[in-house]
């Protein structure tokens, strides 16, 4: 057995020889190679905390009560603004001299619903209407008041003071010789018969129906309805069309004439419509001498109405700073 064991032990290969060197630079080698982390664990480390925050998050999220809807604000509802430059003439002074003043002013009228506003007066005055008349009233002494030619009152001459007007009403108000009230603008038929029979449920005159038309025609209604109005105008009995009618800022239109009734001091008087042929719309109301009266010729305008603006506007009123809304109306005419 000795000699077995002697056998195997001198049979063993020899030890090889050790690089010293090479060892020494297989392990700095070895040392500076990067480490290699698992790519699981790498993404918990760096996604992490993202991972928290989105969950706290979500929680706030689900905790919160839905925010309310947004709360629309309600159209605005559009004013119906009429526009209007108005003018009379009067005699006044003593009867064995007597002379025309003439009243202007301007009308500015907001409807919406049931509510209206009046600027009435604004840029008014009362001055003589002609040469003739400023010589007459210079003659007399410039008196800022004069007594009106067989009447009781006196009339102020000079400015006038604007005023405000505001009211609730209920129904649309026709503004009219003959005032008159409708629910809606909704329901009037815009053929003329059909017209005719809403605002005529009890029989009128032809001026009284005409001038309860023209109310309607500059109003807020539709173009088809002015249309009826029109033609409505036209059917009247003593109604005459007028083809060319020269209009103060130089243009033309056309309208109706009808006979008028007696103005206090003017008799003879016929009252024009007229509209712009092209939109329908009124443009002037027009009261004019059929015969010459108090030294005023044939066709001179005793009283008129120019419609400067008949528009729908969401732009609130403009009223004059200083004046009170539903103050007193300083009018040029007074007691005497």
């Amino acid at each position: 057995m000795e000699d077995v064991l002697k056998s195997l032990a001198e049979a063993r290969p020899p030890v090889p020889e050790v690089d010293a060197a090479r060892m020494e630079r297989d392990l700095a080698r070895i040392v500076t190679l990067p480490r290699e982390r698992p790519v699981r664990k790498q993404f918990v480390r760096r996604f992490a905390p993202l991972a928290v925050v989105a969950a706290v998050i979500a929680l706030v999220v689900v905790a919160l009560p839905a925010p309310p809807q947004p709360v629309q604000p309600a159209a605005p509802t559009p004013w119906w603004r009429v526009l209007r430059q108005q003018s009379s003439l009067m005699v006044v002074g003593e009867p064995a001299k007597p002379y025309v003043v003439r009243f202007g002013s301007k009308t500015d009228q907001w409807q919406a619903g049931n509510r209206e506003i009046a600027v009435v007066q604004k840029d008014g005055e009362v001055k003589p209407y002609s040469r003739d008349d400023d010589a007459a009233w210079e003659a007399a002494g410039r008196p800022e008041v004069v007594p009106q030619l067989g009447g009781s009152r006196s009339v102020r001459i000079g400015p006038m003071a604007p005023a405000v007007q505001e009211s609730y009403v209920s129904g649309l108000s026709l503004t009219s010789a003959y005032w008159e009230r409708l629910e809606s603008f909704d329901d009037l038929p815009a053929d003329p018969a059909g017209m005719r029979a809403k605002l005529q449920p009890e029989e009128k005159g032809a001026y009284e129906l005409a001038d309860l038309v023209m109310a309607v025609m500059i109003a807020n209604v539709r173009d088809d309805q002015r249309r009826g109005g029109f033609e409505l105008l036209k059917s009247l009995d003593g109604a005459r069309y007028l083809d060319h009618v020269r209009l103060p800022n130089g243009g033309e239109g056309v309208g109706v004439a009808i006979p008028a009734p007696p103005q206090f001091q003017f008799s003879g008087v016929e009252t024009w419509f007229v509209i712009n042929p092209g939109t329908g719309k009124p443009v002037l109301k027009r009261n004019v001498l059929t015969t010459p009266q108090h030294g005023l010729p044939v066709n001179t305008p005793i009283s008129e109405e120019q419609y400067f603006l008949l528009e729908r506007t969401n732009v609130e009123p403009v009223l004059p700073l200083g004046v009170p809304v539903n103050g007193k109306v300083e009018s040029p005419i007074i007691e005497r």
